[in-house]
């Protein structure tokens, strides 16, 4: 249907009697029809058609309004989304903060808290000497904090929490303090596993490989041999052995239950410390004969 441009309502009737309509007029005079009754016919007809107009008009004003309508919840609809998808991006970018227990109170022991580079090392299951854990790890790593913090370091990009994140280098590189696991004294290998069983726990390691560490250390900490001559000397070297092998067969997916002490490996490790220590026994007792004077002699 042609548009219609303008409302049929606000027409003016034309005149009749003029000379665009004069033809019209003298053809309806032709077929016998008086002047007036022709004109009254001709407005009559004109009126007729402008009703019909304005009825189009009426129903083309109405469906215009619909369209505007549907065009203007199209485009509340689509903005609404958009405010919705922005607001949605919005909270992600928020810091979360987990809800706690109002009736809990903070634990009687604070585990100290290791080294950011130990921490990740957790997180991502991967081999991490305890030396980190134990009460001299984390002061080097409460020092090595504060230090940084307010000085000018180099930053680079590191993966936290499944993000990757804009942090100091200085956090995540290795200590050039730490010590190898054999290296410890028996009270800071006691110390350090105890927070490492809790780090790894809080990074959700699987349950069996929690029990099977906790076993392992346990069955250490409590070895008969333990009071002997050199029994904490060999315990901690069977541990540090055993434990850097444990990770690195578990990355070659020939993990082994590490609960389970090995006794001939154990007895292997103190044969070896002992013809060392003998080794060296015989080295100083080599270095210390020349410096003996023998060329004193016994007084009559």
């Amino acid at each position: 249907m042609e548009r219609i441009s303008t409302d049929p309502a606000l027409e003016a009737q034309p005149n009749f009697e003029s000379a665009a309509y004069q033809g019209w007029l003298n053809a309806l005079v032709a077929q016998g029809i008086t002047r007036d009754d022709a004109l009254a016919n001709m407005a009559e007809g004109w009126r007729f058609k402008c009703q019909e107009r304005i009825i189009l008009w009426q129903e083309q004003a109405v469906e215009d309004a619909c369209i505007l309508q549907e065009h203007l919840e199209r485009e509340n609809t689509e903005k609404e989304a958009e405010q919705q998808e922005e607001q949605r991006e919005a909270e992600k970018k928020k810091p979360k903060i987990n809800d706690f227990d109002a009736g809990a109170i903070v634990a009687d022991v604070i585990i100290p808290r290791p080294s950011q580079y130990a921490i990740q090392k957790i997180k991502s299951m991967e081999y991490v000497e305890l030396w980190y854990f134990s009460p001299d790890g984390c002061r080097e790593a409460s020092i090595t904090s504060r230090s940084t913090s307010d000085s000018d370091d180099a930053f680079g990009f590191a993966k936290v929490d499944g993000m990757v994140a804009l942090k100091m280098l200085a956090s995540f590189k290795a200590s050039s303090k730490a010590l190898q696991d054999h290296d410890l004294s028996w009270r800071q290998f006691d110390l350090a596993k105890t927070s490492f069983l809790v780090h790894i726990e809080k990074s959700g390691w699987p349950e069996k490989h929690q029990q099977a560490l906790a076993l392992f250390f346990t069955l250490i900490t409590n070895h008969e041999h333990r009071m002997r001559p050199r029994g904490e000397k060999t315990l901690l070297r069977y541990a540090g052995t055993v434990h850097r092998e444990w990770h690195d067969r578990l990355v070659q997916n020939q993990g082994f239950n590490i609960g389970i002490f090995n006794n001939m490996l154990y007895n292997s490790l103190s044969d070896n410390i002992w013809e060392a220590e003998h080794d060296e026994s015989l080295k100083l007792l080599q270095n210390a004969l020349p410096a003996t004077n023998f060329s004193s002699r016994p007084r009559d």
